[in-house]
């Protein structure tokens, strides 16, 4: 039985064996089934992704090759910018833009770009690709331009940009960017800047008004047109305002919606005939403005309508019209010429003899006799016709004339004839386009003017305000420019503001709006830009002008004082911004240059200024203010020589106010020819009063003349007046003129002092080596002495340059035939000094301070 069992589990066993062995092996066959198949789906996907990429990599390629810019790439990973292991790759335009094949010519690598680089280009370019990389906020962008030599030699303008992808910690890893060439940009400016300079010396009237016809601006010539004293008074207002005619309103309108023009509008205008030309623009930004060109031509209408009247009544007095400038024609009513006059020969070039009793419409009118047909139905209807209708002359030169047809008729009054007047008008209307192009650009430095500044500053503004952003405006202004203007002529002070306009525009980035307000004052407007960012162009332009400019064989060196305001910390209206920078500006070059920002303190000062130059010309009008004389002496014999009159003033709450304080605010407000006039005049006075008190005055008294006295046309005539009144002969007086004060017209100057030496005033050119004035011009001056400036003198015995100074300029002196004197003496051995160099005259402390006159007289003047 045991047995049994036995057999019976054994077979039992066998057979769960086999049955685990069939399961078994038909789930590896499952899973090997499902492995193949997942693979098979992985070598797909792979497939698919790898055709993917090989789309996306031609679709790079076609657009790298289609661009006209060029494209390039460095993988930084964890290296330096420097380090030659960063692959740096540029796309075939890159070549293709400086004039290379392929890389053979031009290697991959940043030591290729460097090598291209213009010299002055290398130092900046490095600086701001380096801050781009190494900025790890990725705040500051990479946007420069500068130049590359191409392979023939040339340099050429690029613009580069660029981006970093930083990794988590900001680390730049890879940077790729793109070139772009604006050389022709550039030659664009340039054209652009002589054209301005053509339309600068035309006296045509230009308005500019905004798409809601307010106006903007209006330059100086419009303003004499129309009889305004300044635009300010009428910027903002409606364009009825300045004409209040509807219909040319309604016309500008018209103009400027549909950005059409229309030439030779007359309007009459109180008792003015202007003639008026509108055009319709619009600017980059989308803006519309309307032009408006204006010119009187009251006079000429004036003229025009009596020739016509005289021409209508006396066409036998053909030697009369001969004399007009305009073309006079009598056509027929069959359209045969029956009078040509000399002005007509001129302007079309045929003879009288070759167009009397001819049709010549074929030949004169650009459109042939079709464009005289509507003329003469007109004229015939109404009498009279005036236009502009093209023409040409008898060489084919085209030309558009201004023409006035009158109807001629005989005593039965039948038509007769046509009486036509026409004006060439070809270079008005060339002007006025180019007017029209160029209004918003300054003539000399090709900057953007007032107009434009405030056009897109007032946009910066706007965009400020709904962004957030700040705005910063620094106010710059050349240090000594006015020197160098009156010394040098504004011939050389144009030229030095254009090479500075350059160093500017160079220092600057495209984004930085620079605009020349006038004279040496200009403007930078930059979006975006706090007061860290604004002190960072701030020290680009002042290091920009750390060399001296050099002009005309000469160099002259030009400092910079800029004031810094910002939006919205100093104010949201432009006009308050442009305020406060300017008083920053001034803060600036009162600290000797360099660059501030606005500082609320800042105004109380400039308040006090302004109250300063109130309770001055009160003190003036009031004859409240004082003479002091301080006397000249011999240097041999000590004795008085003469005396120099010296302006003094004590307020009643300030106390003695400097003249060094108060001259320049009286300079600064046109008060400095009174001020000249009323110290003339109470010297003169003082000087007969101790002549009638029986004193002798020892030989001259010297009166100083202000520079801007020099430029009044009725000086000799003013001086010639007091002193006559006074009783005071010429030859008791003598005059004080700048050096620098006489350099602004030698020409003029010469001519006033030899008039005022010829009626027997001596004449001293003060101030003597302080500025720029040739010695091809001081041996013209008709100047009987020099007088040494006492920042010579004050140092001549401690520093050797003052002593050759000085020496130069005695033995100058001696050479010319002049005397010399020296101010600021305040030591025996400056004395001393002087004498034994050959200088026979002096004033200053050591000698006697400027004093009262009762103290003066009393001192100095002895009976007669």
């Amino acid at each position: 039985m045991r047995q049994f069992s036995k057999r019976a589990g054994n077979k039992s066993g066998a057979g769960l064996r086999q049955r685990l062995n069939q399961g078994l092996r038909a789930q590896l066959g499952t899973q090997l089934s499902s492995a193949r198949r997942q693979g098979a789906a992985a070598r797909a996907s792979l497939a698919a992704l790898h055709d993917n990429h090989e789309r996306l990599q031609a679709r790079f390629d076609l657009l790298r090759e289609s661009t006209s810019d060029g494209l390039w790439d460095v993988d930084l990973g964890e290296r330096r910018l420097m380090d030659p292991a960063n692959e740096f790759v540029w796309s075939d335009q890159v070549r293709r833009l400086v004039g290379y094949d392929d890389a053979s010519e031009l290697p991959n690598g940043l030591a290729s770009l460097l090598r291209l680089l213009h010299p002055d280009d290398v130092t900046p370019t490095v600086t701001a690709f380096t801050a781009h990389i190494l900025d790890r906020s990725g705040q500051t962008p990479y946007d420069v331009t500068y130049r590359l030599r191409c392979k023939s030699g040339e340099y050429r303008w690029f613009r580069a940009l660029s981006h970093a992808q930083r990794n988590a910690a900001g680390h730049a890893v890879r940077v790729a960017g793109a070139l772009t060439d604006i050389t022709d940009r550039h030659a664009m400016q340039a054209l652009k800047r002589y054209a301005e300079a053509i339309v600068a010396s035309l006296p045509t009237g230009l308005m500019v008004l905004d798409g809601e016809l307010y106006i903007l601006s209006m330059n100086r010539a419009f303003c004499d047109i129309v009889g305004l004293a300044d635009e300010a008074q009428m910027r903002g207002q409606d364009f009825g305002a300045v004409i209040p005619k509807s219909t040319l309103r309604e016309l500008g309108a018209t103009l400027l919606a549909a950005g059409d023009t229309r030439q030779g509008v007359q309007v009459d205008l109180g008792d003015k005939r202007l003639r008026v030309a509108m055009a319709g623009i619009v600017l980059a930004e989308g803006e519309r403005r309307l032009l408006v060109m204006a010119e009187d031509v009251t006079e000429e209408q004036r003229l025009r309508e009596e020739a016509r009247r005289n021409a209508a009544r006396h066409l036998d007095q053909a030697s009369l019209l001969d004399k007009a400038r305009d073309a006079i024609i009598v056509r027929g009513i069959d359209g045969r010429v029956q009078f040509w006059n000399k002005g007509a020969q001129r302007l079309y070039g045929w003879s009288s003899e070759e167009v009397l009793g001819q049709r010549i419409d074929h030949w004169l009118y650009r459109d042939g006799p079709a464009a005289s047909s509507a003329v003469v139905k007109t004229t015939l209807d109404t009498g009279e016709w005036s236009g502009e209708i093209a023409q040409r002359r008898k060489d084919g030169a085209l030309l558009t004339v201004e023409g006035y047809w009158t109807l001629v008729r005989d005593d039965d009054e039948r038509p007769k004839a046509f009486l036509v007047i026409n004006t060439d008008i070809t270079q008005r209307k060339a002007s006025d386009e180019k007017i029209r192009n160029l209004a918003l650009y300054d003539t000399l430095t090709g900057l953007p003017n007032r107009t434009l500044l405030t056009d897109r500053m007032a946009g910066a503004l706007e965009r400020a305000g709904q962004t957030g952003d700040p705005v910063a405006v620094l106010f710059l202004d050349l240090n000594r420019f006015k020197e160098i203007n009156d010394t040098q002529g504004h011939g050389v002070g144009d030229q030095v503001l254009v090479k500075v306009a350059r160093r500017f525009q160079a220092a600057l980035r495209e984004e930085e709006v620079l605009a020349r307000l006038a004279g040496d004052e200009f403007v930078v407007v930059a979006e975006r830009a706090d007061a860290s960012v604004a002190a960072r162009i701030a020290q680009r332009l002042v290091d920009a002008m750390q060399d001296p400019v050099a002009t005309h064989g000469q160099t002259f060196p030009v400092g910079l004082s800029i004031g810094i305001a910002t939006f919205p910390r100093d104010g949201a209206a432009m006009d308050d911004l442009l305020k406060r920078a300017d008083i920053a500006m001034y803060r600036a070059k009162a600290a000797g240059g360099g660059f501030m920002f606005y500082q609320p303190e800042m105004s109380v000062g400039l308040m006090e200024r302004i109250e300063l130059a109130k309770d001055l010309s009160r003190a003036l009008a009031a004859g409240a203010l004082e003479i002091h004389y301080q006397p000249q002496v011999d240097l041999a014999s000590g004795r008085a020589i003469g005396a120099e009159a010296l302006l003094r003033w004590r307020d009643p709450q300030r106390g003695w106010v400097s003249p060094g304080v108060f001259i320049p605010i009286a300079e600064s407000r046109g008060m400095i020819c009174a001020l000249g006039r009323w110290v003339l005049g109470e010297a003169c006075r003082q000087m007969r009063a101790w002549v009638d008190a029986g004193l002798t005055f020892p030989g001259r008294l010297w009166i100083n003349l202000a520079a801007q006295q020099l430029e009044e046309a009725d000086l000799v005539s003013s001086i010639r007046g007091i002193t006559g009144a006074a009783g005071i002969a010429p030859g008791c007086l003598a005059l004080e003129l700048t050096e620098s004060g006489l350099m602004a017209d030698v020409e003029g100057s010469i001519r006033t002092m030899a008039t005022l030496r010829e009626d027997g005033f001596a004449i001293a050119i003060d101030d003597f080596g302080t500025g720029y004035s040739s010695l091809a011009y001081l041996k013209r001056l008709p100047a009987d002495k020099l007088k040494i400036d006492m920042s010579f003198v004050r140092d001549m015995l401690t520093d050797r340059h003052d002593y050759t100074i000085v020496t130069t300029i005695i033995g100058m002196a001696r050479n010319l035939g002049l005397e010399v004197i020296a101010e600021g003496v305040e030591e025996s051995a400056q004395a001393q000094a002087l004498r034994s160099l050959g200088c026979g005259e002096a004033q200053g402390y050591y000698f006697g301070k400027p004093v009262p006159a009762e103290v003066f007289a009393q001192k100095w003047l002895g009976a007669a």
